[in-house]
C-alpha cells in the first residue's frame, strides 16, 4: 500500500508539473500579423505583447538580412512596429532577448502580392486580413484612440500629427513625394469604407475600404479622369479604372507617384520591349543598330527628362493608334515631335 501511495503521489506531482509548465506564458506573444497573412502594400505592422518584465529587447529579422529593433521597457507591454515587406514571400523571425541572450522566438510567413512583379498570382495558403473592425480594435483602445478625427471637408488639420491615423501608419510617408490627400492625412476622402465591382467581397471586412475600381474616387479630384475615357484608345488600367495599378495613392520615390520608374513600369507588363529596342527596323537609321531606343538618351521635345516610353505614347489614353502622343491620322506625325525633318519630308509626299 506504502508503494502504491508513494506512485500516486509522484504521479500526482509529475501532473501539477507539467500543468505548471504549460500555464506559464510565453515571454512574448505575437498578436499580428496571423502567419500566412497576404498583403497588396508594402508595409506591415507587428503587435507583440511581452509576458516577461526581464526582457530588455526585440527583434524583427527579415529574409532580406534587414533586421528592426525594439527597445523594451520595464513599465510597457505591449509594441507596435511597422516594417516595409519585399514583393513575394517574406520569412520573419521574431525574437525576444533578455542580457543578449535568446528566450523566445516566432516565425511568420508573409507575402506581399504586386500585379506589377512576376508571379503576382495569389499563393495557396494565404489570407488577407483586415485590421479596421471593431473586433481587432478592442485590443488597441487602451493604448491608442481608435476614432478618427479625420477631416471629412478637405481641410486638414493645422497639425497632422495630431490625426488618429499618424502615429500608427505615418512609416507610408516616407517618401520622396507625397499624394496632397496623404500628406495633409485626409484619409477618408478615399477610405471611406466603400467597396465596388472588384471588391464587393471585401464588404463590411474594415471600416476605411477603398473602392475598386478607385477611379470614381480619383476623380473627385482629378477632373482629367473622366476626359480619358473618352479618348478613341484607352490603356488597360485606365479603362478597367484601376489607377492604383501604376500609381501609388500615398506617396513614391518616383515622379508622378508611379510604383516604378517609367521605362520600369511600361516593360513589365510589355515585357517584348524590354531589350530597349522598338519600332520597325526599316524605319529606323543605321547609327541606332536596327532599331528606336525607347531609353537611354535625353528626350528631344522635353530636354530636361529622360527618353521613356511615355516620350512617344500617352500613357492614359489617347485619339492615335498605339496611344501615341499624334494629331491627325498620320502615326509618323508623333515622330515629328523629335525628327522636324523626318515629318517635313513625309508631308511632302503625301
Amino acid at each position: 500500500m506504502r508503494i502504491i501511495a508513494l506512485a500516486l503521489l509522484l504521479l500526482l506531482a509529475t501532473f501539477i508539473s507539467s500543468n505548471a509548465k504549460e500555464a506559464t506564458p510565453s515571454p512574448i506573444e505575437l498578436i499580428r500579423p496571423a502567419n500566412k497573412t497576404l498583403y497588396v502594400g508594402e508595409n506591415v505592422t507587428f503587435v507583440i505583447q511581452t509576458n516577461s518584465r526581464k526582457i530588455d529587447v526585440i527583434t524583427l529579422k527579415q529574409d532580406n538580412n534587414m533586421t528592426t529593433e525594439i527597445p523594451v521597457k520595464p513599465t510597457k507591454q505591449t509594441y507596435c512596429k511597422t516594417v516595409p515587406i519585399h514583393v513575394g514571400e517574406n520569412n520573419i523571425t521574431v525574437r525576444a532577448f533578455e542580457k543578449g541572450k535568446v528566450v523566445a522566438e516566432v516565425k511568420r510567413n508573409l507575402y506581399f502580392l504586386s500585379e506589377l512583379f512576376e508571379g503576382a498570382d495569389e499563393p495557396e495558403g494565404y489570407n488577407r486580413a483586415f485590421f479596421h473592425a471593431d473586433n481587432n480594435e478592442n485590443r488597441c483602445k487602451a493604448c491608442h484612440d481608435m476614432t478618427s478625427n479625420v477631416p471629412t471637408n478637405d481641410e486638414a488639420l493645422e497639425d497632422v500629427t495630431q490625426t488618429t491615423c499618424y502615429k500608427c501608419h505615418q512609416p507610408m510617408m516616407r517618401t520622396k513625394s507625397t499624394h496632397a490627400p496623404a500628406a495633409n492625412w485626409l484619409c477618408l476622402d478615399c477610405h471611406d469604407g466603400t467597396v465596388s465591382e472588384y471588391n464587393m467581397e471585401d464588404k463590411g471586412k474594415s471600416k476605411y475600404l477603398v473602392r475598386d475600381p478607385v477611379a470614381g474616387a480619383c476623380g473627385k479630384c482629378h477632373d482629367t479622369v473622366e476626359g480619358w475615357f473618352m479618348n478613341r484608345y484607352t490603356h488597360g488600367p485606365v479603362n478597367d479604372g484601376r489607377c492604383i495599378r501604376c500609381h501609388n495613392p500615398h506617396g513614391s520615390d518616383n515622379e508622378f507617384f508611379l510604383r516604378k520608374h517609367i521605362w520600369d513600369l511600361c516593360t513589365t507588363c510589355h515585357a517584348e520591349k524590354a531589350t530597349g529596342k522598338h519600332i520597325v527596323s526599316s524605319f529606323v537609321f543605321s547609327r541606332n543598330r536596327g532599331a528606336h531606343p525607347t531609353k537611354g538618351p535625353r528626350d528631344p521635345a522635353r530636354p530636361e527628362r529622360t527618353f521613356v516610353c511615355s516620350s512617344c505614347h500617352n500613357p492614359h489614353g489617347s485619339s492615335g493608334i498605339f496611344l501615341l502622343r499624334m494629331k491627325g491620322s498620320v502615326p509618323f506625325n508623333v515622330c515629328g515631335r523629335c525628327h522636324k525633318k523626318t515629318s517635313t519630308n513625309y508631308g511632302s509626299k503625301r
